[in-house]
């Protein structure tokens, strides 16, 4: 298990508004807000340098970004959150922050890379993706709408949940990451078949009176 460190590392219990996301300090005492659940999901966080991934994360959980936040480069993360899912139950969530505009088109190409390389080293494994653009300053209408369509239309073809997002207003990232912390565990399907019981055979003892 990767330990805490970095910004990551400064977990002070600050709940979201709604109480939709919880951050827990370490992952031994997962009761310390809330009772305690099950497999803990691991989230990758990829994208290019300098989109925004720190600054969402940051805002989502403890809502402490604004336009003049100072935030340095990142070499590794760590953030855990407990995330209210569709459903009404809590998810706990690891998110793993790597090393690095939807108004920027070269940042989108990076994610198809990505894409690629995770599709040829998943070995039929499950996982599921989805893409996130934030807008991160003000640019030209038309290059804006570009990029978020050339997005969208990918995404749709990969089969991929697409959402955009402004760091900076943390009510946009709330659908996004209770649609993935909802995904990360469905609940199990009901079978149609009835259930099996084991019927236990009596066998009487002759009377002998």
């Amino acid at each position: 298990m990767a330990p805490f460190h970095g910004r990551g590392a400064k977990l002070k219990g600050v709940l979201a508004k709604h109480g939709m996301f919880h951050s827990g300090r370490s992952p031994r005492k997962p009761g310390l807000f809330q009772p305690k659940m099950g497999k803990t999901a691991r989230v990758m966080v990829f994208g290019m340098k300098g989109v925004g991934k720190t600054a969402i994360l940051e805002q989502l959980i403890y809502g402490n970004i604004t336009a003049t936040s100072e935030l340095h480069p990142t070499i590794e993360d760590i953030y855990v959150a407990n995330i209210e899912t569709d459903r009404g139950t809590r998810e706990k969530v690891r998110f793993y922050d790597t090393e690095g505009l939807i108004d920027k088109p070269e940042s989108l190409d990076v994610l198809m890379a990505v894409k690629r390389d995770i599709d040829r080293n998943r070995d039929k494994k499950e996982a599921y993706l989805m893409v996130i653009g934030n807008k991160t300053c003000p640019t030209e209408a038309g290059s804006l709408e570009n990029t978020a369509s050339k997005a969208a239309h990918w995404a749709v073809r990969e089969k991929m949940r697409h959402y955009e997002v402004n760091a900076m207003e943390r009510a946009t990232l709330y659908e996004p990451f209770v649609a993935l912390a909802s995904k990360l565990n469905p609940p199990p399907t009901k079978s149609s078949f009835p259930q099996l019981s084991m019927v236990r055979k009596t066998i009487g003892r002759p009377d002998n009176s």
